[in-house]
């Protein structure tokens, strides 16, 4: 436990952040799934769905510097092939 109130600070920090970072990926998570899901079913109106929603999902993780921007970047391009693949077959 820390002594120094500096320290007790940035524990309180530490935890709040931590919590916040561990919803938004939750949130990213359950999308990602959804649109597995929807890529493995061959359902391409919700695959378009799922990938807007994933899209957002990953922009927030970026946004707030949870990831980053190039692993972004690289999540967001691969879903998007992974539909196109979908689309073309």
């Amino acid at each position: 436990m820390p002594i120094i109130k500096s320290a007790k600070k940035a524990l309180k920090q530490n935890k709040r952040n931590h919590s916040r970072n561990n919803r938004f990926r939750a949130l990213y998570r359950e999308a990602r799934r959804n649109f597995e899901k929807a890529i493995e079913a061959k359902d391409v109106k919700t695959a378009t769905a799922g990938l807007v929603t994933l899209q957002s999902s990953i922009d927030k993780l970026s946004k707030k510097n949870i990831i980053h921007k190039n692993n972004a970047s690289r999540k967001v391009s691969k879903f998007a092939r992974m539909l196109k693949t979908l689309e073309t077959k």
